[in-house]
């Protein structure tokens, strides 16, 4: 739980997008697309190029396939120059053609000579590269479907390229992230010679350059027929994951996890914090401006003694009494994290003592609720209003949308939040209604928050352990079948969960929750990476038996829920609204 922006730090940061009012349209389309981007890491392609697990004749088939996609990409510049109108459009699309000759020349001779591999043997092509192909071909013919608007020559060029540049786009962005994984191998990784040949730095020129040359092009266009070129684009970064994601091996991909799990013999049980991993917001400040606003309702002032004075007090006076709490909250939080870290730096993974830590200190989020539920600021706020707030919440972007999904499918779903309970299910209220919410349970008369507290959740680290704890061993005792547990937080509070589920998952970077953890020898790494590393030792040892990673010392993290939903559900599963 946190009270405090600076505790929020870059959990919100990594969700928000860019929110310029200047955006070009090369980057409002990358912008409109980049939950598409998250996926690409997680396909089957990427995960099995990056762990070296696809044998002799899937890699042949994938290079064979790229090469019908670049012979594909020749024919398209060339036919958009022919369109052009623009002298300097024309030198452009021709540049681009020379650069696809180029690419095919060298892309044979690496084939033959380094791969050893003939590149005019005849392969199958695959239907997802016939649709991609199809598409390409189509668009630079003119031949725009729903368009919606007539399709002139002179706006072909534009209607192509913008078909044209996910492609440049994805590639830089995926061999970034490529790099990074497979430069730890060296020479030894199986494919250490094509992805050479495919390195970041052979597509940042030209991704940047048709991005503004696209940018350039779209200047004369319409708002409608701008939005043929947004559409276009989205369009072929949908064909362009088709690609990535038709290539399933023989061999077993280690994720998406739920797929993975024999139901007879596992069970995915799913837990995640409320504050801050679920949301944008602190449910301690909506509740906080829910008081404030009922003590400027004019029938509030009417209550007079039924709220034992509180009535009296002015909305001035709330707001200056949780600026005060709030405070009190951080500087104990700070107090706390810096006790947890008296002792010397683990040399490696240091359980006992993270726990002992949290054993012996009061956690700061305890002592602020029990302070705010003692204080009976809270008191007389409505249940109504509780609930029109929760459903205002703002959550993290394809949060709801994950949770909609896994709700419907055969998985334990907990969420956690030691505040309102009702507030925590109003935000989470689209048809999520057997989703179990564990928070603070509040009393109400005639519908009014009456002070009193009937059920206290997660006032301590270890509190909040225990009950993921107990849930896990219920659902054994009724179920008689083993769990396999996945933790979703943000903050110092989850650490001892994070650590204990089989896969533990930081959303965000808490500063806070990062300096504690590698204190005691906790190792954060990217969730893509851990992927690739499960699915490299799948491969080297066949050993089915994956991501059981309870007190391993590792917890994975992530930028948003798009890669959670990715890495537990797949891409199969992905909501229409992506």
């Amino acid at each position: 739980m946190s009270t405090s922006k600076e505790e929020e730090g870059s959990s919100k940061e990594v969700e928000e997008s860019s929110e310029s009012d200047e955006l070009t349209i090369s980057e409002r389309c990358w912008e409109n697309c980049k939950n598409e981007a998250l996926y690409f890491g997680y396909s089957p392609l990427f995960v099995h190029l990056a762990a070296g697990s696809l044998d002799d004749k899937q890699f042949y088939q994938y290079v064979a396939n790229h090469e019908h996609l670049l012979n594909s990409f020749l024919e398209v510049y060339k036919l958009a120059a022919d369109q052009c109108e623009d002298d300097s459009d024309k030198a452009a699309f021709l540049g681009w053609s020379n650069n696809v000759e180029q690419e095919l020349e060298k892309h044979n001779a690496f084939v033959e000579q380094k791969l050893s591999l003939n590149p005019t043997k005849d392969t199958t092509l695959h239907p997802a590269t016939a649709k991609y192909k199809e598409f390409l071909l189509a668009t630079a013919s003119g031949n725009v479907q729903d368009s919606g608007i007539p399709i002139h020559q002179s706006k072909i060029p534009a209607y192509t390229l913008g078909a044209m540049t996910p492609s440049l786009r994805i590639y830089a962005f995926l061999s970034k992230a490529m790099q990074k994984l497979v430069s730890p191998c060296g020479s030894s990784h199986p494919y250490s010679k094509w992805l050479k040949e495919y390195s970041y730095i052979n597509f940042e020129t030209p991704y940047l350059h048709s991005e503004d040359v696209l940018d350039e092009i779209c200047d004369s266009l319409t708002d409608k027929e701008v939005e043929v070129v947004e559409r276009l684009y989205c369009q072929a970064m949908r064909f362009e994951m088709e690609f990535f994601y038709s290539r399933q091996s023989e061999q077993t991909l280690v994720i998406p996890i739920y797929t993975k799990l024999d139901p007879k013999e596992e069970h995915l049980m799913l837990f995640a914090d409320f504050d801050f991993t679920c949301t944008s917001v602190a449910s301690l400040e909506i509740l906080a401006n829910i008081e404030i606003l009922t003590a400027q309702k004019p029938d509030h002032q009417l209550l007079g003694e039924d709220r034992d004075g509180h009535s009296q007090v002015t909305s001035k006076d709330l707001r200056k009494t949780w600026e005060l709490l709030s405070q009190q909250y951080t500087s104990e939080n700070d107090n706390f994290i810096e006790k947890i870290m008296l002792g010397e730096k683990a040399v490696s993974f240091d359980y006992e003592g993270l726990y002992s830590a949290f054993e012996k200190l009061s956690s700061p989020d305890g002592k602020v609720v029990s302070r705010i539920f003692d204080s009976g600021v809270l008191k007389g706020i409505s249940l109504e209003d509780i609930k029109q707030a929760g459903k205002c919440m703002e959550l993290h972007n394809g949060c709801l949308n994950f949770l909609e999904k896994v709700n419907n499918l055969d998985v334990s779903v907990n969420v956690m939040s030691c505040w309102s309970g009702d507030l925590t299910r109003s935000a989470l209220s689209g048809g999520l209604d057997m989703l179990k919410v564990d928070g603070n349970e509040f009393s109400y008369a005639d519908g009014i928050f009456t002070g009193e507290v009937t059920r206290q959740a997660h006032q301590s680290v270890t509190a909040k352990l225990k009950y993921f704890e107990d849930m896990v061993q219920e659902y054994a005792s009724e179920h008689d079948v083993g769990s396999h547990t996945v933790y979703i937080g943000d903050s110092v509070s989850d650490l001892l969960c994070l650590l204990t589920a089989d896969i533990g998952i930081v959303i965000g970077s808490n500063k806070s929750l990062m300096k504690v953890g590698k204190h005691f020898g906790i190792t954060f790494t990217p969730l893509f990476a851990g992927v690739v590393k499960e699915q490299r030792k799948r491969f080297e040892t066949g050993n089915p038996i994956v991501w059981k990673g309870g007190l391993s010392g590792t917890v994975y993290t992530v930028a948003s829920w798009i890669e959670i939903h990715a890495f537990i559900l797949g891409r199969d599963l992905v909501n229409e609204e992506l």
